[in-house]
């Protein structure tokens, strides 16, 4: 084993000794404190011990071992935090020791698509709703979000494509336009839809992520409706159109609770 993964393994036995017997979310830098890797943990003293006790098989995502010179974590309330925190740190940071797991559908060329806005405009007594990749002129536009629209496969992107849908339906059932429900909001983020639905501060305020509270006016879907709605329902209570792209980099490692560096590694 090389001294290079030998001083790094070092880093993480010490660090797995201070490491609290918590949920969290943990880091790998190297030794100029770039971000290796992130990881997530329901007990992090634990997890960083099967890192230490790890032995290198010689693949590339071994390789982090030999680079890591100090360990950073965040504590999470439980291991469901942290398996979200783990992925909206992923998508924001990007280590190059993660997988890709489906962060962002590519355009035609190979880039990440971008991140799409909500733009919500009044089209003949119908709210107009498109995901649109900049902000347009026009109409009110909130986000960017990152986790929004096809082709993003990862669970925060599931999860916030899935929200979007359910927010359109509610509106729908909200406003009766119509006994079936319009094929456009069967499936995931569709890129436009327009509802018979007056414009509304609370909504307002609910897409800017100001206020996590449905709109007053439609807190519950109609009883006619309960089958079709409740689990749209549930999905657009969860906090996702709050979580527009935070300026995450390295600097926001200074938040963490915790961090380990050996004076002999710095």
């Amino acid at each position: 084993m090389g001294e290079s993964i030998q001083a790094g393994l070092a880093v993480l036995r010490a660090a797995a000794a201070d490491a609290p017997r918590q949920a969290g979310v943990y880091f790998f830098l190297d030794q100029g404190n770039e971000i290796l890797y992130v990881g997530k943990a329901g007990n992090l003293r634990q997890r960083l011990r099967q890192h230490a006790t790890t032995e290198p098989s010689g693949s590339q995502l071994d390789q982090r071992y030999g680079l890591v010179r100090r360990v950073v974590w965040e504590l999470a309330d439980d291991e469901e935090a942290a398996v979200w925190r783990e992925a909206e740190l992923i998508f924001a940071l990007r280590p190059p020791f993660n997988a890709n797991t489906g962060l962002r559908a590519t355009d035609p060329i190979g880039k990440d698509a971008p991140a799409p806005y909500i733009v919500v405009r009044e089209v003949e007594s119908k709210l107009a709703f498109t995901l649109e990749p900049s902000v347009p002129a026009d109409g009110k536009a909130y986000g960017c979000f990152p986790h929004l629209g096809k082709g993003v496969a990862s669970r925060l992107g599931i999860a916030c494509s899935d929200g979007y849908t359910a927010l359109l339906r509610l509106l729908w059932a909200a406003a009766k336009d119509g006994d079936h429900m319009p094929s456009a909001i069967t499936k995931s983020a569709p890129p436009s839809y327009k509802v018979a639905a007056p414009p509304s501060d609370s909504l307002h305020r609910f897409l800017s992520g100001t206020s996590p509270r449905w709109p007053r006016n439609s807190s519950k879907p109609p009883p006619t409706d309960q089958s079709s709605c409740s689990r749209p329902y549930a999905a657009t209570r969860m906090p996702y159109y709050g979580s527009t792209p935070p300026a995450l980099n390295a600097s926001a490692l200074t938040d963490c609770v915790t961090t380990y560096a050996p004076e002999s590694s710095t």
